[in-house]
């Protein structure tokens, strides 16, 4: 569906107004995606088909995004993924999906990666950072992740490790949002890059061989460039398997970590080798007085027992065994009437909140779907930049999710178009927006709902 194209390449474009974009229709095949993106213009949005597969056979990489924006979105309502994949031998070099160089933003919405052909890994990254084939300084828009599945990386999903971008290379945000990403190296490794502004959030992370996120702030050698982070609702799950490291790590650094990192509502368990393992699970160093980190509302287990807080802000985290329902399976089911089910900021469940409910469109609550419409406050609030709304609907309709400032001017809308019975979440990022109190409505076939939220920059 084109609403549900138009809406992800707002979030892209970070909810500044959208004029006169093109959609190409991208048809499964080998080669047609890769062609697509050469051809693709900036602020295209490519529209891949669900359950339809697009492989490339003759590339190392499906394309290069530079000086554009683009978005590779899945048509549709959003329950059924496109397949991804690259069947080249990378021989004595590499294969990765993607590189974003100089002012090129990627948004990818929708997509299963998997980097194994016939059972064999051949792909090392999903997304590298680029500075072109005649090598120069690059400043990286925008990577954004969202409701995709990665799989079967020999390397990094998000990678920024080599040392020649060092000084080189900087990445302005990176969001990665209701993700699956399993049996791959590192998630964000921005160890020789400088980054603004990292996001984790509903995403669960599963056998992940080395770190989980390692950030370091290189830019040059007179800057430095530190992101606020922000890690929220996610399940992170067999960590450093073939590389035993922290999970999430700070690198030590000349220059001080100047800017906020909270870890809150996730859920951290089986570091390997916890029982040994000297490296800290959760590693915030060099930061401005020590004390720039928020570590809350999380629970850890088998995690190494070597704690490096320093003075950061520590509170509500617990040690117990979340009792996943499947994990060998790929199942984190929280069990029913566990504490991490309430153990949330909010009052709801911490981790990954699909292992905590139940998908859109499934019997809830014991096999009932929502008695009531209903449009919860926006989570977290006060937000910056990113807030999650949810709703529930207890039949299937035609929904429409706008957002208004407070003198009543339509800023974004969300989302217009059928949603199944259920309980329903969209992200919304306000970057390039100016703080205050903002309102967000939800109208359906019989009913209309308004709450306000406060973006605190």
């Amino acid at each position: 569906m084109k609403s549900e194209a138009l809406f992800v390449l707002a979030l892209l474009c970070c909810t500044a107004p959208v004029m006169a974009q093109n959609y190409t229709d991208v048809f499964p095949g080998d080669g047609t995606l890769s062609a697509a993106i050469e051809a693709a213009a900036d602020g295209d949005i490519l529209l891949l088909l669900p359950e339809a597969e697009y492989t490339e056979s003759v590339l190392k990489t499906m394309g290069t995004i530079a000086e554009k924006s683009l978005a590779i979105v899945v048509d549709g309502d959003g329950s059924a993924k496109a397949k991804v994949k690259i069947l080249t031998d990378p021989g004595d070099g590499t294969c990765q999906f993607f590189h974003v160089g100089n002012n090129g933003a990627l948004l990818l919405d929708g997509i299963a990666f998997d980097g194994a052909v016939d059972g064999v890994t051949k792909v090392s990254y999903l997304v590298r950072c680029h500075m072109g084939e005649i090598a120069q300084p690059a400043f990286l828009k925008k990577i954004h992740l969202q409701n995709c599945e990665v799989r079967n990386l020999k390397g990094n999903v998000l990678d920024g490790a080599g040392n020649s971008l060092a000084g080189n290379v900087v990445v302005d945000t990176t969001i990665v949002d209701n993700c699956m990403i399993h049996d791959s190296a590192t998630l964000v490794h921005y160890k020789y890059v400088g980054c603004n502004y990292i996001r984790v959030s509903n995403s669960t992370m599963v056998n992940i061989t080395s770190y989980g996120i390692r950030i370091n702030g290189n830019s040059d050698t007179q800057r430095y460039e530190y992101p606020e982070v922000h890690v929220d609702h996610t399940t992170w799950y067999n960590m450093g398997l073939t590389d035993p490291r922290e999970i999430i790590l700070t690198e030590k650094a000349t220059v001080l970590f100047d800017k906020p990192i909270y870890i809150t509502n996730s859920i951290f368990s089986a570091q390997t080798n916890w029982e040994t393992s000297t490296k800290t699970a959760l590693n915030i160093k060099t930061t401005l007085n020590d004390n720039m980190a928020t570590i809350a509302n999380i629970c850890m287990w088998q995690l190494s027992a070597k704690k490096n807080w320093l003075k950061h802000t520590i509170r509500d985290t617990i040690r117990m065994d979340p009792g996943f329902a499947d994990p060998a399976h790929g199942d984190f089911t929280l069990p029913a009437g566990s504490l991490l089910r309430s153990y949330g900021s909010d009052g709801g469940p911490i981790g990954d909140l699909r292992w905590a409910t139940y998908p859109s469109g499934v019997a809830q609550n014991g096999g009932s779907l929502p008695e009531a419409y209903a449009l919860a406050q926006n989570y977290p609030n006060p937000f910056n930049p990113a807030t999650t709304l949810s709703f529930a609907l207890p039949k299937a309709q035609r929904v429409r999710l706008t957002v208004y400032d407070a003198r009543g001017r339509m800023i974004a809308e969300l989302a217009d178009g059928q949603f199944a019975a259920g309980e329903h979440r969209v992200l919304f990022f306000g970057a390039d927006l100016p703080s205050g109190v903002y309102f967000y409505e939800l109208c359906g076939e019989t009913f209309s709902r308004t709450r306000k939220m406060l973006l605190m920059k």
